[in-house]
């Protein structure tokens, strides 16, 4: 199981490295595996914080960040990833596979959609925090602390593209500040996922470890190159796993 789950680990750590979204080929990785649904909410939820840290490390040392919006929209993220997160442990395996199912088609919608938007490379790095913009970032990390605390793949993913379309951030910072709101979103879900003792360690750490490794190297390839690949790729394994787990939970 692990010697499966590892190398697919890694090749989520790269996707989500560079443009977030590597949760769309983890979570169902542990399905197919057959791990339990729960644990393998709670197992994604370790590994993505961990993954999501060491690509965060990156952007932050090369200063694709910032931090005061990021921080105002991690105050929602708190709110939303708790409250998502209550509900979905109380839902039936059958609800939540069709969550995973309508969330992974409007993942691959979204990221044809991305190949349609033109992203500026020389748009704002600094966003003044006036109340308004300080308004919109919380009410935007409350909607996507709800989204990872119901699903959780594709969210880093949603942050670029919202961070790019509403604040005119460049790409960089954009996936930079996500990626912020992620690790505490991820954090605060994970929390409840231990007290259940829905976390197995014995796969979870050595796919974390797999996945660190791939989100950093990610994150440093994106800070050199463009994402149109990587992209192209993020949709070709999204469509092949939503059929392996369409047919493996339906």
């Amino acid at each position: 199981m692990v010697l499966f789950i590892c190398p697919m680990l890694f090749l989520a750590g790269m996707i989500d490295g560079i443009s977030g979204g590597g949760g769309i080929i983890s979570l169902p990785t542990y399905l197919i595996a057959g791990i339990p649904m729960n644990a393998a909410y709670g197992c994604n939820k370790l590994q993505s914080f961990l993954g999501t840290s060491a690509s965060l490390a990156k952007y932050a040392k090369c200063g694709l960040l910032d931090w005061k919006p990021a921080m105002i929209a991690c105050g929602g993220a708190v709110i939303g990833a708790n409250a998502a997160t209550h509900v979905m442990m109380h839902l039936t395996d059958s609800v939540k596979s069709w969550i995973i199912i309508g969330a992974m088609c409007f993942i691959i919608t979204l990221t044809l959609l991305t190949f349609r938007m033109q992203f500026s490379e020389t748009d704002i790095k600094k966003l003044i925090c006036n109340k308004k913009n300080a308004a919109q970032c919380f009410g935007l990390g409350l909607l996507l602390g709800m989204y990872d605390g119901f699903f959780g793949p594709g969210c880093g993913t949603v942050a670029m593209m919202l961070f790019s379309v509403l604040f005119k951030y460049d790409l960089h910072t954009a996936v930079g500040n996500g990626k912020i709101i992620i690790v505490v979103s991820n954090l605060i879900s994970l929390i409840s996922y231990i007290r259940t003792g829905n976390v197995l360690y014995s796969v979870a750490l050595p796919a974390s470890a797999a996945n660190m490794i791939g989100s950093y190297i990610g994150a440093s390839l994106a800070v050199k190159k463009g994402k149109k690949l990587v992209r192209g790729v993020l949709l070709l394994v999204t469509a092949v796993l939503l059929v392996q787990a369409f047919i493996k939970l339906i």
